[in-house]
């Protein structure tokens, strides 16, 4: 599968750029441990450089994230530039500073659509993100954004809690008519190292998936997406890709590959997700766009090693003897370094779990750790929006 990559050339078709670090939440799943914005985070002028680079480099689809991209003022002449140069551009937010008036603004110069984080029931929301009413402020978000006529999708970060929840996520964003839903699993990684006990276990994965697939199955809004560390390779695997694409099943991580992340100093990452100083790592950070353009950092026959220069011998555990290695290289970079610290075992895929099972192989958390791994943690007192934003604004 890594030879097919290289015959199509590698080059960033898909990108995600943290516009800026800055974020009026603190939630407890953010990998990124955002909130104050970087110390050196790109200019304007450099920001607008790297729009125009990251277009001639290729780049066909982009998506503004952050923090929070809509606390950068200059969002808006960045996106605008993008998509004059011909990427297409989405948004992902968390929706405290959304209105109708931004919405009507977005629409107006081309912005594809915004998603929103919606983590599950108002309970469970409530308890990541830390801020009374956030949960309410999001469901009307996606009416606003229907009424201005940009598309709104919802993110679910799917957590221990989630599960038995995703039905009556789904069921609600389909009374709001919110087109995409996207799923991902949350990873011990950035804020979420310190609450581990949100984080699935793989023997979760067993339920989960099965669910996710039919859910995939309905008809109607919202159109269910699976993320990228979500699968692989079970009796499901068709059922979880987009039937659109050229081939329904995993071909691995693309990292490096034909995706790429950008930080707001101008670090790249083959990966925004991948860790890098705030969790006290650099080995995913290919270079800086300050100190070498764009296109000579992508095409460094030297950089982004762990995708570009894989080998099935890398892969260790269950990984190393799967029938599927080649073609999928240890599923998901960012997940599986949170999980191990090492990019080439997976303990999350459901094609492994199914494996394990059928040979009694297959320990539960409990089994492993004992029932403290078991519970969730307890729903503490929650702060106002109010007191985040002074907290953030120190």
């Amino acid at each position: 599968m890594l030879d097919l990559l290289k015959r199509f050339g590698y080059k960033p078709r898909q990108a995600v750029w943290e516009l800026t670090l800055k974020c009026d939440m603190n939630c407890r799943h953010c990998g990124s441990r955002a909130g104050k914005a970087r110390d050196d985070e790109l200019t304007t002028p450099e920001a607008l450089r790297l729009a125009k680079d990251l277009a001639k480099a290729g780049c066909k689809r982009l998506t503004l994230s952050g923090g929070e991209p809509l606390l950068r003022e200059d969002w808006p002449l960045l996106c605008q530039t993008l998509i004059s140069h011909g990427v297409r551009v989405n948004m992902i937010s968390n929706g405290r500073k959304f209105n109708a008036k931004i919405a009507k603004r977005a629409k107006a110069f081309g912005l594809e659509g915004i998603s929103f984080s919606l983590d599950g029931l108002e309970d469970t929301h409530t308890f990541i993100r830390r801020v009374k009413g956030h949960w309410k402020k999001v469901i009307e978000n996606f009416d606003i954004a229907r009424e201005a006529g940009l598309p709104a999708g919802a993110v679910t970060l799917i957590v221990r809690k989630t599960i038995d929840e995703l039905e009556d996520i789904r069921e609600i964003l389909r009374q709001h008519k919110v087109r995409t839903w996207q799923l991902q699993l949350g990873n011990p990684s950035g804020n979420m190292v310190e609450h581990r006990d949100m984080v699935i276990n793989p023997e979760d994965v067993l339920r989960l998936i099965p669910l996710a697939a039919d859910l995939r199955k309905r008809k109607g809004y919202p159109k269910v997406y699976i993320g990228d560390n979500l699968g692989y390779f079970g009796e499901h695997e068709t059922e979880l890709r987009d039937q659109d694409g050229l081939i329904p099943f995993w071909i691995g991580c693309r990292a490096g590959c034909s995706v790429v992340g950008i930080e707001s100093n101008g670090n790249i990452k083959g990966c925004l997700s991948l860790p890098s100083a705030l969790n006290n790592i650099d080995a995913f950070v290919e270079g800086n766009i300050r100190q070498r353009p764009f296109q000579e950092i992508w095409d460094d026959p030297d950089k982004f090693a762990y995708n570009r220069k894989f080998k099935v011998e890398d892969l260790v555990g269950f990984c190393r003897t799967c029938e599927y290695a080649e073609v999928c290289r240890g599923g998901c970079s960012w997940t599986a370094f949170s999980h191990t610290g090492s990019r080439y075992e997976f303990l999350h895929c459901y094609h492994r779990l199914v494996e394990l099972q059928k040979r009694g192989m297959l320990r539960t958390s409990e089994e492993v750790h004992g029932d403290a791994a078991a519970p969730a943690s307890p729903v503490p007192e929650v702060e106002t929006a109010d007191d985040h934003a002074e907290a953030d604004a120190g």
